[in-house]
């Protein structure tokens, strides 16, 4: 009988371990417990046959800390590799989407600069009043050649900023609750397109973004940030979770300590959540 009770047990032991996951692993350690229990209930109810306890309790339950451990830092390597696989694709989305902007410009440039030769050749036999509207329309592509050389050049020292981007502070109620922002970076040239992909299926309403700031190293602001309100952080393992319970005040205040005045939104749309909560409202009454 005792061989059949510790089988029994070992097997459902070794069923609760190799079932656990990271997002599973609080209800396996609770089925762990119920089964170590069980175990012990046997034993105490049926004393005619003398059972021994070979639960083990203590060794089955650093089996499960060491397995959670373990999923945790593979879980943590997985997330890091995703983080960095999606810094990579906005790297080159940067980078091919300015490289497109010389070449748009470089080309626009060159449209210009052939009118120009044409105008100008066209006012070495003008004269009178054609002559003037001549001259007037070459002022206005001087200018215009300005300033697409302008822009030409603007893209092409944003492609050399290889720090540039925007840090973001946004919250989502819906999901997370009052007083709880991610802060975040996007090199993006579009910065609401990282908004717009936190938004996605892993969260049940979108996010609102309190404060968009653009800077010349955006990297190294996100980072003081984190430092400076790392009281405030959530999940004090993974670092890579950047959702920090506080006021937003205490947040702003950070930012412009360390970067200058800054627009930021003080109350959040949440403008899917609240039509949530009226239509549970409505049909609750």
């Amino acid at each position: 009988m005792q061989r059949i009770v510790d089988s029994a047990y070992k097997f459902k032991v070794k069923t609760l371990l190799s079932g656990t996951t990271v997002n599973n692993w609080q209800s396996k350690y609770d089925q762990l417990r119920k089964e170590r229990d069980a175990y012990a209930a046997i034993s105490e109810k049926i004393t005619f046959l003398e059972l021994e306890d070979n639960a083990d309790w203590e060794s089955v339950k650093q089996q499960f800390l060491d397995k959670v451990a373990l999923l945790e830092k593979a879980q943590e390597e997985k997330e890091y590799q995703a983080d960095l696989k999606r810094q990579m694709r906005e790297e080159k989305q940067r980078q091919d989407e300015l490289e497109k902007q010389q070449r748009e410009a470089e080309e626009e440039e060159q449209r210009l600069a052939e009118q120009q030769r044409l105008l100008g050749e066209a006012l070495l036999a003008a004269e009178g009043a054609h002559r003037e509207e001549l001259e007037r329309q070459r002022l206005e592509l001087e200018q215009k050649i300005q300033d697409v050389h302008q822009q030409y050049e603007r893209a092409k020292s944003m492609a050399q900023l290889t720090k540039q981007g925007h840090v973001y502070v946004i919250s989502n109620i819906g999901s997370f609750g009052e007083n709880v922002f991610k802060i975040g970076m996007t090199r993006r040239l579009e910065p609401m397109e990282r908004v717009k992909e936190l938004s996605g299926a892993a969260v049940p309403f979108d996010f609102d973004v309190h404060a968009m700031i653009s800077c010349d190293d955006a990297p190294t602001l996100e980072k003081t940030l984190h430092d400076h309100l790392e009281s405030y952080r959530i999940n004090r393992i993974n670092l890579r979770k950047e959702f920090f319970r506080v006021e937003l005040s205490r947040i702003i205040d950070e930012v412009e300590r360390h970067h200058g005045l800054v627009e930021y939104i003080a109350d959040p749309v949440a403008l899917q959540y609240l039509q949530s909560l009226e239509y549970a409202e409505s049909e609750a009454a």
